[in-house]
């Protein structure tokens, strides 16, 4: 797939789901901005404060090694309208 800067992707690893707008790739890494994990509760899914439940708030940015990663995709609208909140704090229609 190829990819935009700033297409919000969804890259899914072993470890997880991650959620974040493309930056750049290369033969072996895949980088993402503003990486949020998904994670799911009693609520339903949703997003973690940083790119997992132990690690710094606020990432601005996350490279993957392509070996860990299962795929990446676009992310749906609804997935990426929540991101777009999330990481904003602006509410869209």
């Amino acid at each position: 797939m190829s990819y935009s800067k700033d297409d919000v992707v969804s890259v899914i690893t072993n470890a997880g789901e991650y959620v974040g707008r493309f930056k750049d790739e290369s033969t072996s890494t895949f980088t993402i901005t503003k990486p949020r994990m998904l994670i799911s509760g009693e609520g339903g899914v949703g997003f973690a404060r940083g790119i997992c439940v132990t690690g710094k708030e606020d990432v601005d940015e996350l490279t993957f090694f392509k070996t860990g990663i299962v795929f990446t995709t676009y992310t749906s609208d609804i997935v990426e309208k929540a991101f777009v909140e999330f990481v904003s704090g602006i509410v869209l229609q």
